[in-house]
């Protein structure tokens, strides 16, 4: 990576807030205080364990990130990742790939038919969600999900695969104990998801 793809992106587009770049030993150049967004050089790995993991210390509670949940998705709404291998998605570790970044812009992905199909699937359609307390505070991961619900135009609308929260008996439980999701674990073939 260079700083001259970090500058036109400066100069180019005006709704970028934050970047995130995983698998950096160290950051590749200074980052100015210039730039319209923030960036971020880490150096793990985007961990499959880490992702999607519904628990009270990750609940949000700011004005802005309640109401962008009460509206759209609170993981995928404006989103946009790419994976290791430079394939454009909604999020790095969905399956679906939207053309990669050797060959297709941002712009040219987001615009594609179903890059966005999941922004406005808010917690109210999600089946088990919609009846929670704490939906508007949760995350909400499709890329991860216990895969029990479809709707009429086939959008995943299942429970978050890795909450461990029972709405209807107010009850926290390891989620990768219950042994309802061990068969979806192993179709993830995720036993790291533990």
């Amino acid at each position: 990576m260079n700083p001259y793809f970090i500058q036109a992106l400066h100069k180019n587009t005006v709704r970028i807030y934050s970047l995130i770049f995983y698998h950096c030993s160290k950051p590749p150049f200074k980052a100015k205080e210039e730039y319209r967004f923030k960036l971020h050089f880490l150096e793990d790995d985007l961990k499959i364990s880490a992702c999607g993991k519904v628990e009270l210390k990750y609940f949000n509670t700011n004005l802005p990130k309640v109401l962008e949940a009460i509206n759209h998705n609170s993981c995928l709404h404006k989103k946009i990742g790419i994976d290791k291998n430079g394939n454009i998605k909604n999020c790095p570790l969905m399956p679906e790939s939207f053309g990669n970044i050797q060959h297709h812009s941002l712009e040219d992905a987001i615009t594609q038919p179903g890059f966005q199909k999941y922004w406005n699937i808010t917690k109210d359609h999600i089946e088990v969600c919609k009846d929670c307390e704490f939906r508007y505070v949760c995350t909400d991961c499709r890329a991860y999900t216990e895969r029990n619900h479809c709707n009429n135009n086939g959008l995943n609308l299942s429970k978050p695969l890795k909450c461990g929260y029972d709405p209807y008996t107010g009850e926290w439980k390891d989620w990768a104990e219950n042994p309802l999701k061990r068969e979806v674990i192993h179709y993830y073939d995720a036993e790291e998801f533990k």
